[in-house]
């Protein structure tokens, strides 16, 4: 059953777990997103999943030995994720609260689950320990996790 739209960009927040194709990435296959956090009531901060063993992206954090930016989510009943997961926390999507209503409201978009505060702890540690990520970014992070 979908939620109303209000009722849906209420319930926006950090930990829950969407899955939608984004037009910021170089595919149209839909992927899991993490919401890491909200900024000025305006802007939703995700970072990415992915389920491919074989991930270039993987590959290139582990050759880095840039390990705590590498998230390991396994499955369960909460997060609505079906295989193991990994979060890339060198990178991470910006959208407004309006582009990420449209897409729900387009059935683009489908809430899936919450991760837990463990794995949303090493999230936020992994983005923090990443070197490709902006110090103002840090900032805010370093907020939500104090």
């Amino acid at each position: 059953m979908k939620l109303p739209v209000d009722f849906f960009v209420q319930s926006i927040g950090q930990r829950k777990v969407y899955y939608f194709s984004s037009s910021q990435l170089n595919t149209a296959i839909p992927h899991y997103f993490v919401c890491v956090m909200i900024v000025d009531t305006s802007t939703v901060v995700l970072v990415c999943c992915t389920s491919d063993k074989e991930d270039k992206r993987r590959k290139r954090i582990e050759k880095l030995n840039l390990h705590s930016t590498l998230v390991w989510i396994k499955p369960d009943t909460e997060n609505g994720l079906t295989k193991d997961t990994y979060v890339d926390c060198n990178t991470y999507f910006e959208y407004t609260i309006e582009e990420f209503t449209t897409l729900y409201e387009n059935n683009l978009l489908e809430y899936k689950g919450i991760i837990s505060e463990t794995h949303y702890g090493q999230i936020i540690l992994g983005l923090l320990d990443s070197p490709t990520i902006a110090i103002e970014t840090k900032e805010l992070l370093r907020n939500i996790s104090n």
